[in-house]
């Protein structure tokens, strides 16, 4: 019975953590969706191609907003992007909500560490409109020095 009562307080220990972790992943998600939001100033220089294309499917739009061709290398790379989602629709991210890793390096491709030659992220709306994106990444492997962005990207 105490081998049992044991067992039991170490699975809630580790649910415990695990969900004060996606608990904080997701409290950066809705901090960022809000900064997008708000968001009125945008970068218009950054190091990489940005584009997004739309596609009618029924009586709504699917949209891939699409990263590649780096001009310097980008590790962790995080994003989110938004175009009007409501609290019942969730934006598109890329390494907030998940444990997702992904870089992009220049002229180097090698999907089993994680280097892509880019990255997506698709999302659902009803009209063509621009899409609001943010990005960050690091400009090195050790994570020291840590590039954000505002982007508006027109269709």
């Amino acid at each position: 019975m105490k081998k049992i009562w044991i067992g039991m307080m170490i699975l809630l220990l580790c649910v415990a953590c695990q969900s004060s972790s996606s608990d904080e992943q997701f409290q950066d998600y809705y901090q960022i969706k809000e900064q997008l939001i708000t968001q009125h100033d945008f970068d218009k220089d950054y190091p990489f191609c940005v584009r997004v294309v739309f596609n009618r499917i029924e009586d709504v739009y699917r949209y891939d907003l699409i990263i590649d061709q780096p001009q310097v290398d980008m590790y962790y790379i995080e994003a989110m992007a938004y175009a009007n989602e409501n609290d019942q629709n969730m934006c598109p991210v890329l390494g907030i909500v998940d444990d997702s890793i992904s870089h992009l390096k220049v002229h180097y491709v090698d999907k089993s560490k994680h280097y892509y030659k880019g990255v997506q992220l698709s999302g659902q709306t009803t009209q063509v409109q621009s899409v609001k994106l943010y990005i960050s990444y690091y400009l090195d492997e050790d994570k020291t020095e840590r590039v954000e962005k505002y982007i508006e990207v027109e269709p």
